[in-house]
């Protein structure tokens, strides 16, 4: 027999002596290794180096083992002496996966198909290897995805459910185990109708069938409201998220499912008390619309917004105060029925009031046929325009009842109604007066104990305003002087106006007036008595005569 050593080469000789499998294992993407039965290496491929790092020149002749990581040499030594002594092959003719070692000392899995033949009296193997580290990151990364995914559908506080296109379930989580009363074992391989109440099974299974079809998805990639079946066989109410994938040419379906019970019963909670709220709010909406008859406007705005508090205080503050009343009013009580005397003093309140809340003005109150207003609180526009608006509302008025005395002619008879007016403007305190269960919000002081004279002093019609009033408004109403008026309650006179009308509804004919630089003029001719008009005569001659000395 020859010598060991020249088996070995003439086996190498044999392997490499065929062109074509020459060709064929140096172009092979997996390496191939070949060694004789002292696990010496004979034949190494270009992928083997790429595999393992070592070039054929530096590893030939050298032994498996350098390919073996440490740990398994044992091993790795007792199975080729194993092979060698008995013929006992437990891996020849199999592929398993094993761990290779890289020249530079790092393991790395490789997939292993062992083969073995003999020459002579001597076993040979031969080996297929392949890395595998990269399907082995994939697979290890699928698992650790998988387990992820896992730890997600277990932990979710949604049920999460899968089906196939059957409606067979195939993965069941731990939520939709509390959710429905069945365990995973029990639910897996079911199918879906199990936790459908009875009515909506038939819909549920054409469903199922449409969509495998082609048909159209109604409820797919949507949110909607069920109702699911509870093992002990109580329904309840679900919210439904529903996907369709393909799983491998077939359809499968899986879907959120959330128990919605609480929500339902807070939402019906929530129904009844806003039904209960709206009933509340019609009733005090009801209450509100009758207590604001008895507040002005401007009072119940104020409240029913916050911007007062209802509490007894009050304060100093400028304000223009009207009175007003109906003069021959009390005539016409006595000799009229009352129902006509309640219908005309109701229509008098009522267009005044509309006029009052108009123009901005603070109804204080109602005194029979008189109306007493103020303006500047609660709201203000300032002292001056507080002071217009409330002449401009006294000529909307006077005007409102030339036009309802015709009205009311046949019943009043030949006396007709005319209004009196009084203005006046000056500080009040105004505020909450009263006890804390019961208040009236009005004003007090000397000025509006002046407006109330000055409308007892006024002619029928007429308006009279204070000089503190005149000189907020002289800009925008012709008023004529009607002097000072010594009035009950006051201790001095008072300075008094007549309001006429605004400048601008005054005809050119009635008024003459004018400003130029220093020199300004207002003349009504038709307001001065022949005494008066004498006397403006002579100071317009004066004047003139002044005026063409300085030309000269």
């Amino acid at each position: 027999m020859a010598p060991e050593w020249i088996e070995s080469i003439l086996v190498i000789t044999r392997l490499k002596g065929s062109g074509n499998l020459e060709a064929i294992v140096g172009s092979a993407a997996d390496a191939i290794v070949t060694a004789d039965d002292s696990g010496v290496i004979l034949t190494w491929n270009a992928a083997a180096s790429a595999i393992f790092g070592y070039q054929e020149e530096q590893i030939v002749g050298r032994p498996l083992q350098d390919l073996v990581p440490e740990r398994f040499r044992a091993a790795h030594a007792d199975g080729m002496r194993r092979v060698v002594e008995t013929g006992e092959t437990k891996i020849i003719g199999k592929t398993v996966e094993v761990f290779g070692l890289h020249r530079d000392g790092h393991e790395f899995p490789i997939e292993l198909s062992l083969g073995t033949w003999f020459e002579g009296s001597r076993r040979f193997f031969s080996g297929i290897i392949r890395d595998v580290t990269e399907r082995h990151e994939m697979t290890s990364a699928l698992a650790a995805s998988e387990l992820r995914m896992q730890a997600v559908l277990e932990s979710a506080n949604d049920a999460i459910v899968s089906v196939d296109s059957h409606g067979i379930v195939t993965m069941w989580n731990a939520m939709a185990a509390s959710m429905f009363g069945y365990s995973a074992d029990e639910m897996v391989g079911e199918h879906l109708t199990v936790i459908i109440p009875e009515r909506f099974r038939g819909g549920h299974v054409e469903g199922i069938s449409r969509v495998v079809a082609g048909g159209e998805r109604h409820v797919i990639g949507r949110t909607v409201e069920l109702a699911g079946l509870h093992r002990d066989g109580r329904e309840f109410p679900i919210e439904l998220s529903l996907a369709a994938w393909n799983n491998n040419g077939e359809m499968a379906f899986s879907g959120i499912i959330r128990d919605i019970t609480s929500r339902k019963q807070a939402e019906d909670a929530i129904q009844i008390a806003n039904r209960a709220l709206a009933e509340k709010n019609e009733q005090l909406q009801a209450l509100s619309s009758k207590l604001a008859k008895y507040l002005s406007r401007q009072v119940y705005d104020s409240i029913f917004e916050g911007r007062t508090d209802v509490e007894v205080r009050s304060y100093r503050k400028e304000l223009t105060v009207f009175f007003s009343d109906i003069e021959g009013f009390t005539e016409l009580t006595d000799r009229a029925e009352a129902e006509i005397v309640s219908g005309i003093l109701n229509r008098y309140l009522s267009e005044m009031a509309n006029i009052a809340d108009g123009c901005g003005g603070t109804i204080d109150k109602f005194i029979g046929d008189g109306i007493m207003i103020f303006f500047g609180d609660p709201e203000t526009r300032g002292r001056e325009q507080d002071a217009i608006s409330c002449v401009d509302m006294a000529i909307r008025m006077r005007k409102r009842i030339t036009e309802l005395r015709r009205e009311w002619e046949t019943l009043t008879g030949p006396d007709p109604l005319n209004v009196r007016i009084g203005i006046n403007t000056g500080f009040c305190t105004v505020g909450n007066f009263g006890s804390e269960d019961r208040l009236d919000y009005t004003i007090v002081g000397g000025a509006v104990n002046a407006a109330s004279r000055l409308e007892e002093a006024a002619e029928a019609d007429q308006i009279l305003i204070s000089h503190a009033t005149y000189s907020l408004v002289r800009e925008e109403f012709y008023c004529r002087p009607v002097g000072d008026l010594k009035v009950r309650g006051i201790g001095y006179a008072l300075r008094t106006y007549e309001v006429v009308d605004r400048y601008e509804d005054i005809g050119p004919d009635t008024r003459i007036q004018a400003e130029i630089g220093d020199f300004r003029l207002t003349l009504d001719p038709k307001a001065l008595d022949r005494e008066s008009a004498a006397r403006a005569k002579e100071v317009l001659e004066t004047a003139l005569s002044a005026l063409e000395s300085v030309n000269n």
